[in-house]
């Protein structure tokens, strides 16, 4: 094959005394082509040792990188163990919602009224407690210090008063509500009952994220050398990206969230019509052989778009937050504090639209 440069012909590879500058070191391992992206790859197992050194001599000398896996390996034992831990209260949580969804509702309501009740009386506490201590005792530079603390505690007494008494006048009103929400656990309970495979809902989805991140990242490579490969002055070769092809990696960071926001969604489509099969079919026994793969069936041939066209608003939404995070980054200590209040409260508002738009989804 030509491996030289092609201003050098083949019947001079040998012949030539340009050939050592325009020709590589033999010998050139031997290689194979395989059948993606039009690629030779070495035949030896030891090229790839050699690859895997030279990785993670350059995983060793990045800082970020190195930081990163040191992180992860020296705390793998607690990951590992808060996985499982996860995975345990999971299943322990699906028994409760199947056996006791009565009392787990009213448990938690009262929780709730109590959390709420306990909060509330320990603000107005600290308030009058930070209130009746001498001023006297305060020295001059941290007196007005102290009020501003005796005004925000008051700030937040009242705004828990006035939440708690919201929660109690919603918790009156919606009593009724309660009945339902209790069925409908009890429902869900039943759900996974019947259809125990929805537990492995998620490790399918994650491995679908996953191929698709390491596509992804594969795809982003090759991005990096597209464009014309020219000698710059140190001799060696790069390529310079010009034209349309620059901003490419725009529309490709796009679909990173487009496509992993559709993945989740599929799986969200997945669960609903496998639970809407079982519960409006009146007679369990005529249930599909397997309501997950017959939910699957009805996602490709019906709904594929109405799945595209919401992740794709999701999209929209998550792209102007996530610029906004990365501003408010890296103007971190530089900003005053009313451009900051403006960018935190830009990307609050921006998530709170983000999580509307997926339950309306």
């Amino acid at each position: 094959s030509a491996l030289c440069s092609y201003s050098l012909k083949p019947s001079e590879y040998t012949t030539s005394s340009k050939a050592s500058v325009l020709c590589p070191k033999l010998p050139v391992p031997a290689s194979a082509p395989i059948p993606f992206f039009h690629r030779c790859a070495p035949v030896n197992i030891s090229c790839y040792a050699k690859f895997a050194e030279a990785l993670i001599t350059f995983v060793s000398d990045n800082s970020v990188l190195h930081r990163l896996i040191s992180g992860v390996m020296t705390s793998k034992e607690i990951i590992l163990g808060l996985c499982l831990l996860s995975l345990v209260l999971s299943m322990i949580l699906m028994v409760i919602i199947r056996y006791i969804s009565r009392i787990l509702v009213w448990i938690l309501t009262i929780l709730l009224i109590l959390g709420s009740l306990g909060g509330t009386g320990v603000l107005w506490w600290l308030y009058a407690k930070q209130r009746k201590s001498p001023k006297e005792a305060v020295i001059p530079e941290q007196l007005q210090v102290a009020e501003d603390n005796l005004r925000a505690l008051l700030i937040y007494a009242i705004s828990a008063t006035v939440f708690t008494v919201i929660l109690f006048l919603i918790m009156l009103v919606m009593r009724k509500r309660v009945a339902l929400t209790i069925a409908l656990f009890h429902v869900a309970g039943k759900v996974f009952i019947h259809l125990p495979l929805l537990v492995f809902q998620p490790f399918w989805t994650f491995f679908a994220l996953v191929l698709f991140w390491v596509y992804w990242i594969m795809t982003l490579l090759f991005l990096g050398t597209t464009g014309s490969a020219v000698q710059n002055d140190q001799g060696f070769v790069e390529f310079r990206v010009s034209g349309p092809l620059q901003y490419m990696w725009w529309y490709h960071v796009v679909g990173l969230i487009w496509i992993s926001e559709f993945i989740l969604a599929c799986q969200q489509m997945t669960v609903a019509g496998a639970v809407v099969t079982y519960y409006f079919t009146r007679d369990k026994r005529n249930l599909p052989f397997t309501p997950i793969l017959a939910s699957v069936n009805r996602l490709i041939r019906y709904h594929l778009g109405t799945v595209a066209k919401g992740s794709f608003i999701i999209t929209l939404v998550k792209i102007p937050r996530m610029i906004l995070m990365y501003i408010h980054s890296q103007l971190k200590g530089k900003e005053n504090a009313c451009a900051r209040c403006v960018l935190k409260s830009c990307i609050c508002c921006l998530w709170c639209l983000e999580k509307c738009l997926n339950y309306l989804n």
